[in-house]
């Protein structure tokens, strides 16, 4: 048997031939046969993955009953070498959610459709936690899927039909957790957790936090942006409680299993003869998150899509995945939908989250392939480094018109407007203070309706913090605005009837 390593600059001698063997026992469901060689390639280019070394082995085998043919192979091996740089993922916990995704989770969400025998992602062959933690998968490329071009971004009927995949996907989620409720422990926090930004050192955190530093010096030039540089810069002075505010979501709110990094190269299509999309499977489920779908729309929307289609199909979009949900939740006997409205609500409310992928992860995405070869995690500990990068990736053509646009569009969304406050009671009484000199008057938020409400929650269910949105109608008058508004279009009646006075 022969190991053959093409290009590949550090060998991995984690993956030997009892590695290989086992693999193959999983995915051919024999034992009777013999490896005859592999052949390792990189199974990515170099500076499209950062957080993980990717392999393609083609390996060839004969069957002990058929020792005159020789058959082959080919699978995906993806291994996370714990160095400096990608500690943050340890705390993530990724490898350990990444193997109950794919050895109890997917199963079972792809069992809930097998009459249309429809397939979210590849099947996961054999994970190896020690000397480096190792997954190996199914090549999709066999199956006749290929990665789309992340420089150019998703057109409309790429972007459709991810959004129909993703209602299906969430839709599988709500009918698996509602039955298994046990595993959403795997998945409690994504990209951004409280444990991460706790931690001064974090190298993710530290990557984001410089992005959004380089974007405040690009726009800051620009004429007709000097109100918008002025609330990204209040952004930043509270950089880290806006990333916790733009993951915030209702325990009792309407929550999926989000994929958790949805971009373009998370995703493989295979097209049909007219060379049309036609099947979708997604892969690396490291940051999945049980949170409002609004996390996977916003992140796929702000980085994956060209602009036009961001520009002209937002709606649509939305539209596109709602279908999909509500078709695939009814197709699983899960009649208690949410509505369209509430669907939109949920992206809207966490266009925040669309902002930080707009700036934390889209520069990466959309820096252009000559810049892009020497670009690792590792490598950004260094500072100069990081500083030449970072400004490789914000001279992007296509970031620069993008992100015009959509500063804009977040700016009209008022999500740079947003404040927090502790309760709804205290937060009336502290918002509705009167001014110096000014008794009887006091700035109403103008329409203080549930929907413009969002709720955070203890883990006994109880109601301890809370969020305005949407001040397009605030006004300078009497606090009985506010009051009586929200009296007597959010309260139930026998609130309203005994305990007004209260």
């Amino acid at each position: 048997m022969s190991i053959v390593y093409i290009n590949i600059l550090e060998q991995p001698t984690h993956l030997d031939l009892q590695f290989l063997q086992d693999v193959l026992e999983n995915a051919l469901y024999i034992t009777d046969f013999y490896i005859k060689s592999a052949v390792f390639t990189m199974g990515s280019n170099v500076g499209e993955n950062y957080c993980s070394q990717i392999y393609r082995v083609k390996i060839a085998y004969e069957l002990i009953t058929d020792q005159e043919n020789i058959k082959e192979i080919s699978i995906i091996i993806k291994s996370i070498p714990l160095i400096d740089g990608i500690d943050f993922l340890v705390n993530l916990n990724v490898f350990h959610k990444e193997c109950i995704f794919y050895n109890y989770v997917l199963p079972r969400m792809e069992m809930l459709f097998r009459k249309e025998n429809v397939k979210f992602a590849p099947r996961l062959y054999k994970t190896l936690k020690r000397p480096i933690q190792t997954l190996a998968f199914e090549d999709l490329t066999r199956l006749n899927f290929v990665l789309a071009s992340r420089e150019k971004g998703l057109d409309k009927l790429h972007a459709r039909l991810v959004m129909k995949k993703l209602g299906e996907f969430h839709a599988a989620s709500i009918a698996l957790l509602k039955n298994m409720p046990e595993f959403q422990n795997c998945f409690k926090s994504g990209m951004i957790s409280e444990l991460s930004l706790k931690r001064d050192d974090d190298m993710l955190m530290r990557f984001f936090g410089g992005s959004l530093m380089s974007l405040i010096e690009l726009i800051e030039k620009w004429p007709d942006y000097e109100e918008i540089t002025k609330k990204i810069k209040k952004y930043a002075a509270n950089f880290k409680e806006n990333l916790l505010r733009s993951i915030a979501c209702s325990a009792n709110g309407f929550n999926v299993l989000n994929h958790g990094d949805l971009w373009v190269n998370n995703m493989l299509f295979q097209y049909s003869e007219l060379r049309e999309p036609a099947d979708i499977n997604l892969v690396d489920f490291q940051m999945s998150v049980w949170s409002s779908p609004g996390i996977d729309i916003n992140y796929f929307f702000y980085t994956s899509l060209e602009l036009n289609v961001l520009q002209m199909e937002y709606e649509n979009l939305i539209k596109e995945y709602y279908q999909s949900l509500n078709h695939s939740l009814r197709k699983l006997n899960h009649f208690e939908s949410p509505t369209y409205q509430q669907i939109r609500d949920e992206v809207r409310n966490h266009a925040l989250y669309g902002f930080f992928a707009n700036y934390g992860i889209f520069p990466t995405i959309s820096m252009e392939k000559q810049y892009s070869i020497d670009s690792t995690l590792e490598s950004f500990k260094n500072d100069e480094f990081a500083q030449q990068k970072l400004k490789q990736m914000f001279s992007s053509a296509r970031l620069q018109k993008t992100i015009r646009y959509t500063l804009k569009h977040f700016d009209q969304m008022g999500i740079f407007n947003k404040k927090y406050a502790i309760n709804l009671r205290s937060h009336i009484i502290e918002y509705h203070a009167p001014q110096p000199g000014d008794e009887y008057q006091a700035l109403n938020h103008g329409d203080m309706w549930i929907n413009n409400m969002m709720f955070n929650y203890s883990e006994q269910g109880k109601s301890n913090d809370m969020v305005f949105l949407d001040y397009q109608i605030s006004v300078s008058n009497t606090p009985d605005i506010d009051l009586s508004y929200f009296f007597y279009t959010s309260l139930p009646l026998n609130m309203l009837q005994s305990k007004l006075e209260q």
